[in-house]
This record gives structure tokens, C-alpha cells and sequence, in this order.
């Protein structure tokens, strides 16, 4: 009742000044819309459509004069976000010829600031964009899996890009927290002064959180200058890991006061989460299942906050070192991701979707698929002996792999262990290295441990067990059932009573 009584005041001022001052810019317009700064984008458009049309359709110069301001005013306000409102305006009063603007001369003004915003507003879905990396490689920057992506559009003759890129350089190489993509694209076409600038600016940049490629598109094929709105650099886009846009037009200092928030708030949901689950001891697939309905049952009447939750509870299941909590995140990702596609990006349902199909090979519970494979030797091996062992521990690994190397060296203070339950560990090499990987084993010999690899590419191991990353490890009982599997060392001691 209130906002009506002043919008009926602000329009009985409008009506009398226009028709005195028909010309002037009214002040009464911009004070009323400077109150609607701090709403959220619907609220807004829902305010300034009231306002426009409570001017009435008897006075269409009037109403075109106040949609008019509206549209000027969103177009400078300075609070990110409020580009949508600018687009709604010109989309729902002008562009489809419901007003006319006062200066027909402005209208490529107006089409071109709706076309070159509409695609890329804040809280809409990030538009499809594939580019060349800076070694040919086509590069989907919507395809990637990470808690977020940086887009940095820029131009190495671009002053402001040339303070600002220094500054986005800094931020990655010292950031820590969840990992990042920054995707940094040129917008010209010289690829020597492309080159340069990216190894200047940006080829000391060493850090493990951070992924960062180098993108360009000489001709313009992508359509990028429209899809995101870069009708001058620098251009800086935060994204989140459901590709949804979540600030552009940043500069470094507001995106690292926005990443900072994103760490802060991932970490508040850690905590929630360490303290929910360690009331459990021993925490149960099924006490994990039943946490995860909890949750869902908790924020099912607020899909926003539903979303947010489940996808910080998978990410925090998904990595973590225990296997009921691992296995709880498969069960959220059958049961609350792909079961309700609309609530997630097409990308991360589909990544999903995949991951589910690779946990289900050889899952727990099932007998373990016998690969042949080679031994030092070169000779045909079965990875898993004719002779009944107490149980089975097999390792798939690579050389190189840091965590691989840690896990392996957790796994050989246990060998007397092993030795005493007559545990038989496969060591299984599912790289292409042979010198480096003889010289691995040539390391550890000699041993009872198996050391195996396929370089014959004859065993089809990739398409049968669950390789997306190493290390993987397999617990087996004695008749070849397998316990658990994408485990860790650490769990080792809890795992060998259930042999």
C-alpha cells in the first residue's frame, strides 16, 4: 500500500511537470528508483513496469519519457546485476513497439545494448563457448568441472587490461581454496603479441588450485563479442560449477571479494557437514544415506537453498577419505541429481551421469572382473591369482602421480601386515611409460607384491573398472568379491575385519 500511495504521488508530480516542462528529465523518476537499488532484479522489473504503466496509456509520450529514464538509469547504475533491468525495459517497452522513444535515433543505440546483454546477464546460465587453447586444442569452457571459472576477455593494447591482468595474475598465483579455472581469452588476432604477453604476464604461474588456459579466436567465428557482451575490454566473468553466471563486469578487486565469500561459505558447509557426520562412529553407508534424505527433506521447500546445499554435501562426499561417505555421494548423485535434471546445468548432470556408470563398474559387492596382464616379464599374468589368498588389495597407479606415490608409500608400511593376513597386493601401472615404470619396479624388488601393467593394450581395463583418476584402489575378499573400492590407505585397518 505504501509503494502504491508513492508511485500515485510520484505520477501526479510527472503529469503536472509535463505539463509545464514536457523536455526536462524528472528528478522525482531517478529519486524513486535510486529506493529500488538494493532489490533483487524481479522485484525491480516488477516496479518499474508498475511505475511506467500506472503513467497510463492515455499519455504514451510520458510513459516513453519515464521508461526512458528507467532505461538510463540501469544502464549507469553502478550495482552489478542491474543490466537485466535495462534489457527488460527495452525488451517489454520498446524494442517490441509497445512505446516509442522520444529520439527515434536511438534505437540501434537500445537493440544493440539488449543483443550485446541479454546472453550473459548475472543468475542466467554461462552461453556455450568453444575456443582454440594456445596450442590448437578446442576447448569447451562450459565442459570443465570446477568450483568456478574466471573469463577474462582482454586485449594486450588495452591500458585498463594492462593494469588489470598484472593484478588477476597476482590473484590466482597466491589464491588458495577450492580449485579454479581461469579461462584468459585474447580478442585480437596477432598471435607474436599474444604469445608474449601471456608468457609476461602470465607464465610463472604455478599453482596447484588454479588451471589456468590461454583462449583466442582470431575471426571472431564464436560469436563471443555478443554471447558476452565485450564491446570494449577488459571484460571479467566469475562463473560457478552449474555454469551459471555469477558476476560480470568485475574488476580484480571485486572478484576476489567475491571468490573469497565463495571459499568462506564452502568452508561454513564443512563444518556443518565434519560436525553432522562425526556424531556417527562408525559411520554407516546407510547413516550417510539417511543424512543425505535429512538434508533433502530439511530444504525442500527452498530449491535455491536445496541446490546450494546438495551440491557443497556432493563435492564434500565426493572427496572425501572415507568410503561410507564416498559411497554416500554416489547415492546423492542417483538420487537428488540425476533423478532431477531441471535443478542442475546439463554439463554437471552429464558429468553425473557418467560417474555413475563408472562406479557401477565392478561395484562393491560384485566378484572382480579378471584382467591379463603383463608382468616384468612381458608374460601374460592374471591380476587376480588362482591361488586363494585371505584377500586381494589391487592398486591401479601411475609413476608420476603425486597422491599415487603417497598412497604407495603409506601402503609399503604395511606390508608386514599384509604378509601375516596373506593379503596379496597388485600393483597395476595403467600408464605407457616402460622405462619408467621398470625402473619403478626394479626399485622395489624383490617382493611378493604383484607389479603389472598393459602395455599390450589387450586387457580392456578402462572399459571394465572405474579409471577416471588414480590412485584406485580395490579391496577383494578371498573368493574375489570385491569389499570396497576408491579407497585409502588409511582405511585399510577398518576394512581388513570385513575380509
Amino acid at each position: 500500500m505504501r509503494r502504491m500511495f508513492a508511485i500515485g504521488m510520484l505520477i501526479a508530480a510527472l503529469v503536472s511537470a509535463a505539463a509545464q516542462e514536457p523536455a526536462v528529465s524528472h528528478p522525482s523518476v531517478t529519486a524513486y528508483l535510486q529506493t529500488l537499488l538494493e532489490k533483487p532484479v524481479d522485484t525491480i522489473n516488477l516496479c518499474v513496469d508498475r511505475l511506467i504503466d500506472s503513467v497510463g496509456r492515455q499519455q504514451p509520450e510520458l510513459q516513453s519519457k519515464v521508461a526512458g529514464i528507467a532505461f538510463d538509469f540501469f544502464t549507469e547504475s553502478p550495482v552489478m546485476g542491474h543490466e537485466a533491468v535495462a534489457v527488460h525495459i527495452a525488451d517489454n517497452w520498446f524494442l517490441n513497439n509497445r512505446l516509442k522513444l522520444e529520439n527515434e535515433s536511438l534505437y540501434p543505440i537500445l537493440y544493440t545494448y539488449a543483443e550485446f546483454n541479454r546472453s550473459s546477464l548475472v543468475g542466467a546460465p554461462a552461453p556455450p563457448l568453444m575456443m582454440e587453447d594456445i596450442t590448437g586444442r578446442p576447448t569447451d569452457i562450459r565442459a570443465a568441472n570446477a568450483s568456478g571459472k574466471i573469463l577474462f576477455f582482454y586485449d594486450t593494447e588495452c591500458a585498463t587490461c594492462r593494469r588489470e591482468a598484472p593484478l588477476l595474475a597476482d590473484l590466482v598465483r597466491s589464491y588458495q581454496g577450492e580449485p579454479l579455472i581461469l579461462y584468459a581469452v585474447y580478442t585480437q588476432s596477432d598471435r607474436a603479441a599474444w604469445e608474449s604477453y601471456v608468457a609476461e604476464t602470465f607464465g610463472d604461474i604455478h599453482n596447484p588450485q588454479v588451471t589456468v588456459i590461454h583462449l583466442w579466436d582470431p575471426e571472431a567465428a564464436t560469436g563471443f563479442h555478443k554471447k558476452y557482451g565485450v564491446l570494449s575490454t577488459p571484460m571479467l566473468f566469475l562463473i560457478d560449477s552449474q555454469n551459471i553466471i555469477r558476476g560480470r563486469g568485475l574488476n580484480c578487486e571485486a572478484l576476489s571479494g567475491m571468490i573469497e565469500y565463495d571459499n568462506s561459505l564452502a568452508l561454513q558447509y564443512k563444518r556443518l557437514f565434519d560436525n553432522v557426520f562425526s556424531a556417527f562412529n562408525p559411520l554407516e553407508i546407510s547413516t550417510v544415506e539417511g543424512l543425505i534424505d535429512a538434508f533433502g527433506e530439511k530444504t525442500a521447500g527452498d530449491p535455491a537453498l536445496h541446490t546450494e546445499l546438495f551440491l557443497h554435501l556432493f563435492n564434500y562426499l565426493r572427496t572425501s577419505d572415507t568410503y561410507a561417505k564416498q559411497q554416500g555421494a554416489l547415492y546423492l548423485a542417483e538420487h537428488y541429481i540425476a533423478s532431477d535434471p531441471d535443478a542442475w546445468s546439463t554439463e554437471f548432470v552429464e558429468q553425473t551421469i557418467h560417474a555413475l556408470a563408472q562406479a557401477r563398474l565392478n561395484p562393491a559387492g560384485a566378484k572382480a572382473t579378471q584382467l591379463v596382464l603383463q608382468d616384468k616379464r612381458g608374460k601374460d599374468t592374471p591380476m587376480i591369482g588362482k591361488r586363494k589368498h585371505y584377500g586381494t588389495l589391487i592398486f591401479f597407479h601411475l609413476i608420476d602421480c603425486q597422491q599415487c606415490q603417497k598412497e604407495f608409500e603409506a601402503l609399503k608400511k604395511l606390508r608386514s601386515d599384509f604378509y601375516d593376513l596373506d593379503i596379496q597386493v597388485v600393483m597395476v601401472y595403467v600408464g605407457e611409460q616402460r622405462d619408467i615404470w621398470r625402473k619403478f619396479v626394479r626399485k622395489q624388488w624383490p617382493s611378493r607384491w604383484k607389479y603389472l601393467n598393459d602395455f599390450n593394450h589387450t586387457s580392456n581395463m578402462r572399459t571394465l573398472y572405474d579409471l577416471e583418476y588414480v590412485p584406485h584402489l580395490y579391496l577383494l575378499d578371498e573368493r574375489g568379491i570385491i569389499i570396497a573400492k576408491d579407497i585409502k590407505v588409511s582405511e585399510l585397518k577398518d576394512l581388513l575385519p570385513l575380509l
